[in-house]
């Protein structure tokens, strides 16, 4: 998958917008509807992102600034065939990332309250966004959703969440530990004992039975941030025949990471 920003001229990405709007209007009066139409999403405050696979078209995602600081995210759409298929959580990332660059922090978004709505609810939900009160020129509507992300807060909490991973795949010990606190606690559950207590214990496992393994890798398919807490839904791969899921919570403390509790689904 390729993220572009896009000029808004590819007739396959404006029928998708068109459809888009189509969608909006069919589930939502036009009083409720606030999705950008072609001319509003050219404007110079709006930057605009589409996914391909090739020439076929994944998606399409925008930011709107309204600020130095605040961003909307705009025109999230999949395409029909690609739904399910994790496109809208990499545009969701891609989206945080630009906007990170910006020098936005604070990312707002409304989508519907339907029932129509609620894949995308659960997709932002995962991500980290929480529900809260309307922002900008928006009002009150019982067929509204506002939602919310920290992305400043959530950029310190998740930053050693993030390394441990890239370097997890990379085999880097030395990257690894550094995320961790030197009294660190790993937990298997159900288990309520400590799995792995200190960083000569948690050096000496991974170095053992984990790098040592050729085809380790993990690959994060959700993650969401509750205060000081990271929550992610994993796929590893490498330590048994299959790729096996797992949901891991981090517990960061002033950079580092503290606690794990580690909980597999099978």
């Amino acid at each position: 998958m390729q993220i572009i920003r896009d000029p808004l001229e590819s007739p396959a990405v404006i029928a998708l917008l068109e459809e888009h709007l189509a969608d909006m209007y069919a589930t939502s009066p036009p009083e409720s509807v606030h999705a950008l139409d072609l001319s509003k999403l050219k404007a110079a405050d709006v930057h605009f992102w589409t996914a391909w696979q090739g020439d076929n078209l994944l998606g399409c995602v925008a930011l709107k600034q309204h600020s130095s600081a605040v961003g909307e995210i705009k025109s999230m759409r999949s395409a029909a065939d690609v739904r399910g298929k994790g496109v809208g959580r990499a545009l969701l990332q891609h989206v945080e990332q630009e906007a990170a660059k910006l020098g936005i922090t604070q990312l707002f978004l409304e989508t519907g309250s339907m029932a129509f709505f609620l894949p995308a609810r659960r997709l932002y939900e995962s991500a980290g966004f929480v529900h809260c009160g309307p922002f900008a020129d928006y009002t009150e509507d019982p067929l509204s959703t506002y939602m919310h992300k920290d992305l400043a807060a959530s950029a310190d909490v998740t930053e050693p969440v993030s390394r441990q991973l890239q370097a997890y795949n990379a085999k880097d010990l030395a990257a690894f530990v550094r995320c961790y606190h030197p009294d660190v606690k790993v937990f298997r559950m159900p288990a309520t004992v400590p799995a792995l207590q200190g960083l000569e214990a948690f050096s000496q496992f991974y170095a053992q039975q984990r790098f040592s393994l050729l085809a380790l890798q993990a690959k994060v398919l959700s993650r969401m941030v509750v205060g000081n807490k990271v929550i992610e839904h994993e796929l590893v791969s490498g330590i048994t025949e299959q790729p096996y899921e797992v949901a891991v919570v981090y517990e960061v403390k002033q950079g580092l990471i503290t606690q794990v509790w580690f909980y597999p689904a099978r």
